[in-house]
C-alpha cells in the first residue's frame, strides 16, 4: 500500500511541474501578442535600479524589462507594483502608462531582498 501511495505522489508531483512550465510559456506568448498588436498590458512586479537604469522585473517569468519612461515610476524603486504598460519586444522595454502600489502585505518577499 505504501508503494502505491508513494508512486501516486511522485506521479502527481511530476505532473504539477509540467503544468508550471507551461504557465510561463503562456505568459510569454501573451506578452508577445500584446507587443505585436501595440496593446497595453497589466503586469505585476518590482521596480529596480540596475546598472544605472530603472527596470521592471515581472513576477510571472522573472524577466527584466527596461523602462522607457523612468519618470513614471520615480520614487517607486524597490516597490512591488502593478503597472499598465505598452511592451516593446524590439528593445525589451516597457512604456508605463499607469502604476499602482500593491498592499504592504505583498511588499515582502524574496524579490525585495535583491
Amino acid at each position: 500500500m505504501k508503494r502505491i501511495l508513494t508512486l501516486l505522489f511522485a506521479l502527481m508531483m511530476t505532473a504539477s511541474l509540467g503544468l508550471m512550465a507551461q504557465d510561463n510559456t503562456k505568459a510569454e506568448k501573451k506578452e508577445a501578442k500584446a507587443a505585436e498588436k501595440g496593446k497595453s498590458m497589466s503586469l505585476t512586479g518590482w521596480v529596480r535600479d540596475q546598472d544605472g537604469k530603472t527596470v521592471f522585473v515581472n513576477d510571472k517569468d522573472k524577466q527584466t524589462w527596461n523602462i522607457s519612461n523612468p519618470d513614471a515610476v520615480k520614487g517607486h524603486e524597490g516597490h512591488h507594483v502593478k503597472i499598465k504598460a505598452m511592451l516593446n519586444e524590439g528593445d525589451h522595454s516597457v512604456n508605463v502608462e499607469n502604476l499602482s502600489m500593491l498592499s504592504k502585505g505583498k511588499q515582502s518577499g524574496e524579490e525585495q531582498k535583491k
